[in-house]
């Protein structure tokens, strides 16, 4: 097989796959031209302050600016983007933001610290649902106050990862003006921002595109004319789309498996670039806590047992996962558990004959007769694949579900109202390299992607203070007995795996590096495209 790389250990991943992928800076950097990539399904709504899934995010990723940013060119540094510079307090507690003087929005407004207060009074309010930016930062901030119109100052509960968070491509900031018109950001009549590029149009089902901000900031850049994401739904029409060249990069979810990428390297050969890397992900499985049969964690626990996370890894994913854990120590380090020590836990551990059988007795236990139930799920990447496995390992032990399926963004919306019993399977991606993310987007109370209403106390108290801990061995001692407590609790968010895949770039796209999430490094702003 042709020109597939594959890029493995740690944290300093990523910077290993920039290095390793050309990104022609030899090369003289060229203007014009249109970057073609893709959307695993349609968006439907456009709040990026309001939603979570990656779709949503990459439909409006070059339009916004952030206070900080991800360098392009350097995806493990942070970087100045709406603030040109930042100072902390001694103590962690007071960060003060200095903004760009002369930005403008697209609409041409000016952009001043009334933006910044106006965004994060936004995702802070209590009242209102922000399930990635304002899940992270809501257990961190105390008070946003603009101390002038060129000045922001943000004030902490405690000592915290702050800059990681208000870096993530989540905490983009929106204009006081657009919200006081429109009351949020779902249409595409309110994509006004300060980024490299404007919103032109969206096609539901279609197409979505940007064009090049002519007014944009950083003098020179973008590049590129624009950016055109075609939304197509499914393994084979992307596959086929990259095949035919149509699209010039695969660096967002679904990764492809093993066999794609061999069958895009015969097709395409040396025209393409072609590496595998962890997407940063975890793939979870939602019992609603609050609706039979798994308000009772005995029957939470029973799926917990049954499930067979290595033959769902092997099967769906081509063997390209960490079953299991709740943290991936690839991304996270020693924060992790030890992998050994995960795969001796009930659930995991193999043979799956014990598991089994104690998972037999818990549903007969409360329904002698087995217990039917309807399982959601959206029909995107190869979620069909997996729930139908999923099931197969269910009905061992007396659970029959079928399956209803749900186009992208209806799936979302009902999840988000709890409207369901089971989710068969749902990648969360994290929305930065912290370790604190899975907990503040799954399994706190008040986590963005809580949608099993799971509530643990002893969850909530480790969380907290784990995020707010600045001594790093105390910090991962904190993690190691939340995972501890997680793996043997009778959860309703159940994690299977941890999801990596194969990733291509058209040789032709200079400039590009892969992100740490799939959030990240994905505005365009930096690429150009070689002749």
């Amino acid at each position: 097989m042709k020109r597939i790389r594959a890029l493995v250990p740690m944290l300093a991943l990523v910077l290993a796959v920039a290095l390793a992928l050309p990104a022609g800076g030899q090369d003289k950097p060229r203007s014009g031209g249109v970057v073609t990539w893709f959307d695993y399904g349609d968006p439907g709504r456009l709040d990026i302050h309001a939603e979570s899934p990656l779709s949503v995010q990459q439909a409006t990723a070059g339009i916004y600016s952030g206070l900080l940013q991800y360098d392009p060119e350097d995806p493990v540094k942070i970087a100045p983007d709406l603030a040109e510079r930042w100072t902390a307090s001694p103590d962690g507690r007071t960060y003060t933001f200095h903004l760009r003087r002369g930005v403008k929005w697209h609409d041409g407004q000016p952009f001043t610290a009334a933006d910044v207060k106006a965004t994060f009074d936004r995702v802070l309010n209590p009242g209102f649902k922000s399930p990635k930016c304002g899940a992270r930062l809501k257990p961190m901030v105390a008070s946003v106050e603009a101390l002038d119109p060129n000045t922001v100052q943000f004030r902490l509960k405690a000592a915290a990862p702050f800059l990681p968070s208000i870096a993530s491509a989540w905490c983009r900031i929106a204009a006081k003006h657009v919200l006081d018109k429109h009351g949020d950001l779902q249409k595409p009549e309110a994509q006004i921002g300060t980024g490299p590029f404007k919103f032109k149009r969206y096609e539901r089902g279609n197409l979505i595109e940007w064009e090049k901000n002519k007014d944009y900031f950083v003098p020179g850049l973008p590049y590129v004319d624009g950016v055109k994401q075609f939304i197509l739904v499914g393994g084979p029409t992307q596959l086929a789309a990259a095949k035919a060249g149509r699209i010039m990069l695969w660096d967002t979810w679904p990764p492809m498996r093993k066999t794609q990428a061999e069958e895009l390297a015969r097709a395409r050969g040396d025209a393409v670039d072609i590496y595998q890397h962890p997407v940063n992900t975890i793939w979870i499985v939602y019992l609603h806590t609050q609706k039979p049969p798994f308000d009772k964690p005995e029957m939470r626990r029973a799926v917990n047992l049954a499930i067979d996370r290595h033959e769902l890894v092997a099967k769906t994913l081509e063997g390209a996962g960490v079953p299991c854990a709740i943290l991936d120590p690839k991304l996270v380090g020693d924060y992790a558990l030890p992998l050994d020590e995960v795969k001796k836990l009930p659930g995991c551990r193999q043979p799956k004959d014990q598991d089994v059988e104690e998972a037999k007795k818990l549903v007969a236990k409360h329904y002698p007769n087995g217990v039917d139930l309807e399982v959601a799920v959206r029909s995107v990447g190869n979620y069909l694949d997996r729930a139908q496995l999923l099931l197969t390992q269910l009905r061992r032990i007396g659970i029959r579900g079928t399956l209803k399926s749900y186009e992208s963004a209806a799936g979302f919306a009902v999840f988000g109202k709890g409207d369901f019993t089971m989710i068969a399977t749902q990648d969360r991606a994290m929305d930065t390299t912290d370790p604190g993310d899975v907990f503040a987007l799954v399994y706190t109370t008040e986590a963005g992607s809580n949608w099993g209403k799971f509530s643990d106390p002893k969850v909530d108290d480790l969380t907290d203070r784990a995020l707010k801990e600045p001594d790093r061995a105390k910090r991962a001692k904190l993690y190691h007995e939340l995972q501890r407590h997680l793996l043997q609790a009778d959860l309703s968010g159940i994690p299977v795996a941890w999801v990596e895949g194969y990733y291509f770039r058209d040789k032709k796209l200079m400039n590009h590096r892969p992100g740490w999430t799939a959030y990240d490094n994905n505005t365009f702003m930096k690429v150009w495209l070689k002749e």
